[in-house]
């Protein structure tokens, strides 16, 4: 049976703890640095991750955690910029008509 993964965001990193917290709907859950992916550095606030929660002794902790979105700021960017090539692009044809 596969895990249930759970969405969340980096709330905070503490890197000489070497722990942080992830923000999910259902609130804060505990991550080690251990269980974080080690490609693309450190974990960065407001970076988009999917993880596995386990439970020990009534506490709840991120495990296998994944990156979604490794650099969100160059894409909210991304986004924007395209979406403002879009009305432009919408614009130039109305008056080309």
């Amino acid at each position: 049976m596969k895990a249930e993964l759970h969405n969340g965001k980096i709330k905070q990193y503490n890197p000489g703890k070497g722990f942080g917290f992830i923000a999910t709907s259902e609130g804060d859950v505990f991550f080690h640095i251990s269980d974080y992916p080690a490609e693309g550095g450190e974990p960065k606030r407001n970076e988009k991750v999917k993880f596995v929660l386990l439970e020990n002794e009534g506490k709840f902790k991120a495990s296998r955690i994944e990156r979604v979105d490794p650099n969100p700021a160059k894409t909210k960017k991304t986004k924007i910029v395209n979406h403002n090539k879009s009305i432009t692009s919408a614009l130039l044809s109305n008056f080309r008509r």
